[in-house]
């Protein structure tokens, strides 16, 4: 009686292994008749060109779902950079690697997010991706997704699910800080709302105002100071946001910066302050500006 068992569990996983190959085969066989190739490339570029029936046909002919190409892409990356939404649940309810990375170690998560892809980003949180991975450069998907645009619903969906709001690249940059640096205000308020540090600092003693400021973001300028910025915060060679307005000769920070207090005695490490480091014109309005606010402070 086992034996006649044994016997029969062996013709049933022969008969599906046959099944299997045949399986294949027609599907490889379909992609002919369509004058498709049967290579990695061709595959991984109907991903991106979002073409579920055929990478589904792929799949069916035996197509390893993570094979790469070029710098280590992948269909599902490939698909996620394209917005291929479909595309991208094909792949992940076949098995595809949700984290695989490519030679820079980004991850299918990172590129949905820089480029604002909310439904890939969905699909990709959905099948718990890894919101903390890091690039080379220290990157994470909220860090790009403040920086690359200021794409808040994603940056929310990723926070929610556990994204550290205060991690750190290779520079010590946070996310408030790259949301700062292109002056996108709406994903900075988001990322003070779950509790962001305001006043970190980078690995050069930046903080998210000097960047703000140094890139003319008067708005986002604005908001850091109303939500405890530290106006006065100086960094590595001892300049402050006051003094990186000043160089660049923007009157609207500079005025948003001594409301809150800034320091115009204040002297980086050349011992330059930053009235010294305004344009050189004489009756610059800005020059001018820093002039009448010192003045009651001389003695």
């Amino acid at each position: 009686m086992r034996y006649t068992r044994k016997l029969f569990l062996m013709s049933v996983c022969l008969s599906a292994f046959i099944g299997c190959g045949q399986s294949e085969e027609k599907a490889r066989l379909e992609l002919a008749q369509k004058n498709i190739p049967y290579t990695h490339r061709a595959f991984i570029d109907n991903a991106r060109q979002g073409s579920v029936d055929t990478v589904a046909l792929f799949l069916k002919a035996g197509m390893d779902p993570d094979v790469k190409i070029n710098e280590g892409q992948t269909a599902l990356e490939a698909a996620a950079l394209a917005n291929q939404s479909a595309v991208v649940k094909l792949l992940l309810d076949e098995g595809a690697d949700k984290n695989v990375k490519n030679k820079f170690d980004g991850t299918p998560l990172m590129n949905a997010a820089a480029r604002g892809h909310v439904e890939v980003v969905k699909l990709l949180l959905a099948k718990k991706a890894d919101v903390q991975a890091p690039d080379q450069q220290g990157m994470t998907a909220l860090m790009f997704a403040v920086y690359m645009g200021n794409h808040t619903e994603i940056a929310k969906a990723l926070l929610e699910k556990g994204a550290t709001v205060d991690a750190r690249d290779a520079s010590g940059w946070t996310a408030m800080m790259r949301a700062a640096f292109k002056g996108h205000t709406d994903s900075a308020l988001l990322l003070l709302e779950k509790g962001a540090d305001v006043n970190a600092r980078s690995n050069d003693s930046d903080t998210a105002l000097m960047v703000a400021a140094k890139n003319g973001h008067a708005e986002t300028v604005k908001n850091l100071l109303a939500r405890g910025a530290d106006v006065n915060a100086q960094n590595n060679t001892g300049q402050t946001a006051l003094m990186v307005a000043a160089k660049n000769n923007d009157t609207e920070i500079v005025k948003a910066l001594l409301a809150k207090g800034a320091d115009l005695n204040a002297k980086d490490k050349s011992g330059k302050t930053a009235l010294e480091l305004t344009q050189p014109e004489e009756k610059s309005e800005l020059a001018q500006l820093l002039k009448m606010a010192a003045s009651p402070a001389v003695k």
